[in-house]
C-alpha cells in the first residue's frame, strides 16, 4: 500500500474537518448557534462590561466617500456623525427623543424613522445585543459567504422585520447580517471581515453593505473604543450617563 503524500493526506484532514465542523453545525440549535457566535466574539464578562462602544469607519458609496462615527451607549443612547463633501451630519438619540441636523443649522426634533436608521448602523454593538434586539430564531441551514461555509439563523427584529445572520462554521463569528429595516428602500446585506480584538473582543474592522441589490458601502473602521467616546458629544441628550475614566458611570 503506498502512503499518500503529505499535500493529500492535507486535503483529507481539512475535508474531514469541514465534515466534522459541518455536522457539529447542524446538532446545534439557534439558540446553541448564536451562544457559540457571542463567545467567539468574547467572554461574557467582556461582553458585559460594555458601557459605551464608538466606531469611525472611512466608507464609500454611490454618492462618494464619507466618515461615520456612532458612539452607543446601552441599552438605547445612540450618537450619529456622518461627514462627506455634503457637510455634517449629528443626530442624538434616546427612547424619549431624536433630534439633529446638518452642522451650521439649527438642530431639530426628528421622527422614529429616523432613529431606526441611525440605531442600523450599531452594526458592533448589534452583533453584542443580538438576543435582546431579535427574537424568533430558527436555524435555516447551510450556505456559503464569501467561500466560507455558514449556518443561517432566521429572526426578527424590534419592529417585526424578517432578518437573518449566518455564523461561520470554522471559528463561530458572523459572516453576514441581512435587515429589512423600514428607514431604507429595500432589504441590506451586511458581511463582515478582518477581524481583531478590541479590548478584550473581537471585532470586525470591515464591511461591505449592499443596499436594495444594488448599492454597494464599504466601511474600513479606523477606530474602535470600549468605554470611551471617539468624538466629544457636543450637545448631550440630559439623561445621557458618562463613561468616566474609571469605568463608572453618572449623569451627564
Amino acid at each position: 500500500m503506498r502512503f499518500q503524500k503529505p499535500r493529500q493526506l492535507a486535503l483529507v484532514f481539512a475535508i474531514l474537518a469541514t465534515s466534522a465542523a459541518c455536522a457539529e453545525g447542524e446538532a446545534l440549535s439557534a439558540e446553541q448557534l448564536l451562544g457559540n457566535m457571542l463567545a467567539a466574539i468574547g467572554p461574557e464578562r467582556s461582553r458585559q462590561a460594555v458601557q459605551s462602544l464608538s466606531t469611525t469607519a472611512e466608507g464609500s458609496g454611490p454618492d462618494g466617500l464619507f466618515a461615520i462615527t456612532v458612539t452607543s451607549i446601552p441599552p438605547d443612547t445612540v450618537y450619529f456623525r456622518q461627514q462627506s463633501e455634503r457637510g455634517i451630519t449629528e443626530i442624538w438619540s434616546t427612547p424619549e427623543r431624536t433630534w439633529g441636523g446638518d452642522a451650521g443649522d439649527e438642530y431639530e426634533p426628528l421622527g422614529m424613522r429616523v432613529r431606526d436608521f441611525v440605531r442600523s448602523h450599531e452594526f458592533h454593538l448589534m452583533l453584542l445585543e443580538m438576543k435582546s434586539r431579535f427574537s424568533g430564531f430558527e436555524l435555516q441551514g447551510e450556505d456559503a459567504v464569501s467561500g466560507k461555509e455558514c449556518l443561517r439563523v432566521s429572526m426578527i427584529d424590534e419592529a417585526g422585520e424578517t432578518a437573518s445572520i449566518c455564523i461561520r462554521l470554522d471559528d463561530w463569528l458572523p459572516a453576514e447580517l441581512r435587515l429589512n429595516p423600514a428607514s431604507v428602500a429595500g432589504p441590506i446585506r451586511i458581511v463582515f471581515d478582518d477581524w481583531r480584538v478590541v479590548d478584550g473582543l473581537n471585532q470586525f474592522h470591515s464591511l461591505e453593505l449592499t443596499e436594495d441589490s444594488d448599492r454597494l458601502f464599504t466601511y474600513e473602521y479606523v477606530d474602535i473604543a470600549v468605554n470611551t467616546f471617539a468624538y466629544e458629544i457636543r450637545v448631550p441628550p440630559p439623561t445621557v450617563p458618562r463613561v468616566h475614566g474609571d469605568g463608572s458611570s453618572g449623569a451627564q
